[in-house]
């Protein structure tokens, strides 16, 4: 199911959840959207690198405000959309949660997007250029949330991202865990720009582990624009008659080479820990056989 803007975001999530119970089981590249979707596919989409290209980091390294010169942070790509990402304690954080102009809701959302045309503190991505459209981005997510608290106290959500392409209102695709009624879902869809609009096109259930138990989470593009999802290591079926098929992603995407992570703390309460609660702890960046 679509969730479209301006609907309220936790109804949508029940409904959501209801249906998945009942199936049983870059410095800136360049400082506007448009300038920069041309820098974004000029990597080696037509050499050879196109079909060896891997990336893992594991972000043991000392604590910093970025992630480092490998990465485009989306920051750098549409400044007033997103929050730059940094490592701290070895993991992907917000760096800063409160970059962006405009008022922000610091409160746990009750609304998606926030009422009173406010901003969520705490979310961001970052990218590279694997000159291919076919390709496999696995997350370690923390499982960090409701660990001190319930949730969605200290909830930071975390994704591989697909196909950014700045200037496009769904930006990129990814899949974020989360909890609700207590029980662990996934949603995949459209982190958006501004990411106040994600929108969720498809939900699956997944077996409970203990809170802060971390999870693999991949996205996998075998064919230009049809991916599917893994979780520690199983596919998941998805909601509404979606199964296993893979999820066709929006044409207006898939021409895209530049493939990533996001995290997504606006969940935090308070805010002001967003920049010490880790996210992702490791990513693997791979194109994967068929035509880049």
């Amino acid at each position: 199911m679509l969730q479209k803007p301006h609907q309220n975001y936790l109804a949508t999530a029940a409904i959501v959840l209801a249906s998945c119970f009942s199936a049983g089981a870059p410095d800136a590249l360049a400082r506007s959207p448009e300038a920069a979707v041309p820098a974004l596919n000029a990597g080696c989409a037509e050499q050879p690198c196109a079909d060896v290209f891997t990336l893992a980091d594991d972000f043991e390294r000392e604590d910093s405000a970025s992630l480092g010169e490998r990465w485009t942070d989306c920051k750098s790509l549409i400044p007033e959309h997103f929050e730059p990402l940094g490592v701290f304690d070895g993991g992907v954080v917000i760096a800063d949660a409160f970059t962006r102009p405009g008022v922000y809701d610091t409160a746990p959302p009750v609304a998606h997007p926030p009422l009173d045309d406010k901003l969520f503190p705490g979310i961001g991505c970052a990218v590279v250029d694997t000159g291919s459209t076919t390709v496999s981005v696995t997350i370690e997510w923390s499982g960090n949330f409701g660990i001190n608290h319930k949730p969605p106290v200290n909830h930071v959500e975390g994704t591989p991202l697909l196909y950014v392409t700045p200037g496009h209102p769904r930006f990129g695709f990814g899949a974020w865990i989360t909890q609700l009624f207590n029980s662990p879902v996934i949603f995949a869809g459209y982190m958006a720009s501004p990411p106040e609009n994600f929108e969720v096109i498809a939900a699956g259930k997944l077996p409970k582990k203990p809170d802060g138990t971390p999870r693999r989470v991949e996205l996998r593009a075998e064919e230009p624009g049809r991916v599917t999802i893994f979780v520690d290591g199983e596919q998941v079926e998805l909601n509404d008659g979606q199964g296993f098929k893979p999820l066709e992603i929006d044409p207006g995407l898939v021409d895209s080479t530049w493939h990533g992570l996001a995290v997504d703390a606006h969940y935090v309460d308070p805010a002001s820990d967003i920049p010490s609660i880790k996210s992702i702890e490791s990513v693997r960046i791979e194109v994967t056989p068929g035509k880049p």
